[in-house]
């Protein structure tokens, strides 16, 4: 499979420490194991990697020959997802994995060894799910910062 990364994607993922082979290994994973959420052409994966998850949104194009990936963003989080919590509300994504809808609900997030209820895209029959990207960068990643603070 064919990964294009633009350069403006390029440098976000550098900005955020994520690395260039990180992004294609969670792609790679993705399409192999089929585990991910899709809208339309649009793809999020995740996949976790040492201490963080990784997640790569992405579009998918298939050709004769062979798939062809754009990154369209990445990002990660170093809370471990838990237990699905509840499901509520309907989303536009889809379980690729199961192919049922997946809707907007909470798992239980740990980090640092203290667990809350976070909000999350579900899947309530395989019991995965993933954290958007504008969850991931601002709250999470405000809420990583405050604990870490915390336990200097």
């Amino acid at each position: 499979m064919e990964i294009k990364i633009p350069n403006e994607v390029m440098e976000l993922i550098g900005k955020r420490g994520i690395k260039e082979d990180d992004v294609k290994d969670v792609i790679e994973t993705a399409e192999s194991s089929n585990k991910k959420i899709v809208m339309g052409n649009r793809n999020l994966a995740k996949k976790i990697i040492g201490q963080a998850t990784v997640y790569v949104d992405y579009e998918l194009e298939k050709g004769l020959l062979k798939k062809h990936a754009t990154v369209k963003s990445a990002y990660s989080h170093r809370l471990m997802l838990g237990e699905i919590v509840n499901a509520t509300d309907k989303s536009d994504w889809v379980c690729a994995h199961c192919n049922e809808p997946a809707l907007y609900g909470h798992v239980a997030m740990t980090y640092m060894q203290v667990t809350r209820n976070g909000p999350a895209v579900v899947c309530p029959k395989c019991k995965d799910s993933w954290v958007e990207e504008y969850l991931a960068t601002k709250t999470l990643a405000a809420v990583e910062g405050l604990f870490e603070k915390k336990r200097a």
